[in-house]
């Protein structure tokens, strides 16, 4: 008998909206359970048997501080859901540790798969910033703050080694001594609001990483935004900007794959980079027994199905990294005001887990 299917989420957002409408569709009963009734300590039971998956909440504030604060209330709650007993379209635990830009890179390049280079330092002053910029003679950085996502809080950096002139690109804006999360991209010049700006970002906890130059169509840069899930691309959409900072949701220009005239193979490669990663997921520390990987289905059982991968195409020798990794990096409004078809595979494969 098929396992019931369960999403954890926001019951009024477009995630629940379409991956409902999916489930329709294939006339499989969907139960939903809202972030509110986590916080209010669900009974786990309501979960036992069923396939469930876990959708992000919906995090109202522009504050980046106040951001921090519902960021680990929200890692605390995946740590209670992975007590269920149930089956994960990505465990709890993977979701977890994806939320932790320092961890997954370091996650990936344990097992030899290519990656943006981020410093090992832990960088939390902008005076640190600028020694270790100086001393690795790296004067192009990307500061992100370590577990947000969606571009919040990102900021791109240049310091110019010879008469210190910076600039720098972010979303974020200073209002009564606090960062605002925005969603527009704006390039600062000068030193003194630079400074202001990197040190609160820095004070949240930041990584930093070498500012690899992307690949460029028609004078603009790019990279890819892939969805992988049950072993192979189900989306893949270039994102194209004029400035450094490529997400969509920033009012850049999302372009077809087949528009960016790539060498003959590059889907392969990028098939063969997504299943890696997602293989490094497959042995979870916490846990032992778990069952072995389903090729013939591609569906790995307590493992990681599905992930929204960044991938940055390098401009000179065309190869590929990755930036970043997404659990829950599946709304792809190109694809659910379509045929919606990455949520249908989803709502197939769950109810077989």
């Amino acid at each position: 008998m098929p396992r019931p299917v369960v999403l954890i989420g926001e019951s009024a957002s477009k995630r629940a909206d379409y991956f409902g409408k999916a489930a329709s569709l294939l006339g499989v009963p969907l139960d939903i359970v809202s972030w509110e009734e986590i916080a209010k300590g669900l009974n786990l039971g309501r979960l036992k048997g069923a396939a469930v998956k876990v959708d992000p909440p919906v995090f109202q504030t522009a504050r980046l501080s106040q951001m921090k604060g519902r960021l680990e209330a929200y890692q605390a709650a995946l740590q209670y859901l992975a007590q269920a007993s149930c089956a994960f379209l990505n465990p709890p635990w993977a979701i977890c540790q994806m939320l932790d830009k320092r961890a997954t890179n370091q996650r990936l390049t344990a097992h030899g798969i290519p990656v943006t280079e981020m410093f090992p330092e832990e960088i939390r002053s902008v005076g640190q910033l600028l020694d270790v910029m100086q001393e690795k003679r790296c004067y192009s950085v990307f500061v992100k703050p370590r577990y947000f996502s969606g571009a919040a809080g990102v900021a791109a950096f240049r310091l110019h080694p010879g008469n210190g002139k910076m600039r720098l690109y972010t979303s974020c804006r200073l209002s009564g001594g606090q960062l605002i999360n925005t969603k527009k991209l704006a390039c600062q010049d000068r030193r003194t609001e630079i400074i202001m700006l990197l040190g609160q970002l820095l004070s949240l906890g930041c990584v930093v990483e070498r500012w690899h130059p992307k690949a460029e169509l028609n004078g603009k840069s790019y990279d890819l935004r892939v969805v992988f899930q049950f072993g192979h691309i189900a989306h893949i959409v270039a994102r194209q900007s004029s400035g450094p900072v490529t997400n969509l949701h920033l009012n850049n220009q999302a372009v077809a794959f087949s528009r960016l005239g790539l060498k003959q193979g590059m889907l392969d490669v990028a098939t063969l980079i997504c299943k890696k990663a997602c293989a490094a997921y497959d042995a979870d520390p916490c846990s032992r027994g778990r069952e072995p990987r389903k090729e013939a289905s591609h569906i790995v059982p307590g493992g990681v199905n599905m992930v929204g991968f960044d991938l940055l195409v390098e401009k000179h020798t065309g190869n590929l990294r990755i930036i970043e990794m997404n659990g829950q990096g599946d709304l792809i409004y190109q694809d659910i005001y379509g045929e919606n078809q990455i949520y249908q595979e989803q709502v197939r494969a769950m109810k077989e887990f």
